[in-house]
């Protein structure tokens, strides 16, 4: 007997509604592991009401959201985000004159649980810089140790972004913007910039 497949994301007849305006309508898809997927459409679509209800900021008024086979519609957003499902944004936001390995350590020593302290040396932390070497060489920016980030390309600055969710390194390349994307495992669903907001799609106008 086959068993029916387990996608990374899937959606089921999900539907989103404010007051009596419905915005999402009964959406279905499924996303494999390593798969990418394009989400477009004019402003007002529901775009970014979709990426909402995917990462946990919204929740459905009915329907499914599956990550692995497991529901997370209704779970909070710092709740999918451990269970490997990060958002990220376009603008990136990084630390232009410390180097690549000091970026990517930022963000490690946040995620392994170490508070802002005087007294400690970084370089004395080896479960961080270990991590940080192994986060490095992931996103194949190893070559570029000790490169200043301000000096690495726009797609290298987004590399560490793109992988954050890996290393539960929810900050160290972080980014804000107009241009949203969903990753699990290796797929990402983007959304791209529409300009001004002016349909009516309540995020889409807030964003």
């Amino acid at each position: 007997m086959n068993s029916s497949p387990t996608f990374a994301l899937e959606l089921k007849n999900l539907r989103k509604s404010f007051g009596k305006t419905e915005i999402i309508r009964g959406v279905h898809l499924a996303v494999n592991a390593g798969e990418r997927i394009g989400i477009i459409g004019p402003n007002g679509a529901g775009k970014s009401t979709l990426f909402n209800l995917i990462s946990g900021r919204f929740e459905p008024s009915s329907g499914e959201v599956l990550l692995n086979g497991h529901r997370i519609d209704g779970k909070k957003p710092f709740e999918i985000n451990r269970l490997g499902l990060s958002r990220s944004f376009q603008i990136t936001n990084i630390f232009p004159k410390l180097s690549v390995f000091e970026n990517l350590r930022c963000g490690v020593l946040w995620s392994l649980g170490y508070k802002y302290s005087f007294w400690k040396f970084l370089a004395n932390l080896d479960d961080a810089n270990e991590r940080a070497e192994e986060l490095m060489q992931m996103i194949k920016l190893d070559k570029k140790r000790d490169v200043l980030a301000i000096n690495l390309t726009y797609a290298e600055q987004r590399a560490g972004n793109r992988h954050h969710h890996r290393g539960r390194c929810r900050r160290y390349f972080a980014g804000r913007a107009h241009r949203r994307h969903e990753q699990v495992g290796n797929q990402a669903l983007h959304q791209p910039d529409q300009g001004s907001h002016r349909g009516q799609d309540p995020a889409d106008r807030g964003a």
